[in-house]
């Protein structure tokens, strides 16, 4: 793989975290999440496709369509994983106690 290459295969994983972004939505640490899971799928997939010799939507030395199945995947269990953003965000779920009972 060309260094060429791998930076075209970082651009369209940055795009396809960052429209997985935009569709799913989160904050600041979900972005990251969705961008590091989109590059490392990114590129698993380009090396199964690789191995298992696909030659469909080929550019150049990237293997382009198992790179992207693996991305969509990838951003589907990251996202399945880690869970709602608001489920956190609300903390351990406590019991309020009860009025104490009236004695006569």
């Amino acid at each position: 793989m060309t260094t060429q290459s791998a930076l075209l295969g970082v651009i369209i994983a940055t795009i396809c975290g960052l429209a997985y972004h935009l569709i799913r939505g989160g904050g600041l640490s979900r972005l990251g999440l969705y961008l590091a899971s989109a590059w490392v799928s990114f590129f698993l997939g380009h090396l199964v496709g690789g191995l298992l010799g696909w030659e469909a939507l080929r550019v150049g030395p990237l293997n382009l369509l198992p790179a992207l199945l693996a991305t969509a995947i990838g951003l589907l269990a990251a996202d399945v994983l880690v869970g709602s953003e608001g489920r956190r965000d609300r903390g351990p779920r406590t019991r309020r106690p009860q009025d104490p009972p009236e004695f006569p």
